[in-house]
């Protein structure tokens, strides 16, 4: 069976990046660090991390030493909130053909499941913040080898 939930990998950057800096309160986090942290290409952390640079989530701090910082207050951004600025508003359409395609089922197999699980992912989402995050141990950097490159 293939996965049921869909989050973009960009959202799911988005998400991992901005617990990630939660934790790091007021020290910047490099690029390469975040990507690395992940295992993910650094120009696809940078697109990302630009996008929430722009969506107001990150501050950027120039020059050696520098990189993201967090720029909202943890307990008032949601995963609804990141995931919605990356990937726009979640797709609630019920049938898993998509919007714009349509079986010839009078009723839709999976429409009530669906819409059950689009409503439990929606709430979950929209009810878990950063702050959630803060105490957690996030060992992606503190336990890492990872060499800053100049």
């Amino acid at each position: 069976m293939g996965q049921v939930l869909k989050i973009s990998e960009a959202a799911s950057i988005a998400m991992h990046a901005l617990i990630l800096l939660t934790g790091k309160k007021n020290e910047p986090v490099s690029n390469l660090r975040i990507a690395e942290a992940f295992s993910i290409s650094a120009n696809h952390s940078s697109k990302v991390m630009q996008r929430l640079l722009k969506s107001g989530y990150v501050s950027a701090v120039r020059g050696p030493g520098g990189g993201y910082l967090l720029a909202v207050d943890p307990g008032k951004v949601t995963l609804l909130d990141i995931y919605s600025s990356v990937d726009g508003k979640p797709d609630t359409s019920a049938c898993l053909f998509g919007r714009g395609k349509h079986c010839s089922l009078v009723n839709c197999l999976f429409s009530e499941l669906t819409n059950e699980a689009d409503e439990l992912i929606e709430k979950h989402l929209g009810s878990v913040t950063l702050a959630d995050y803060i105490d957690e141990d996030i060992s992606l950097i503190e336990n890492s080898t990872i060499e800053e490159k100049s």
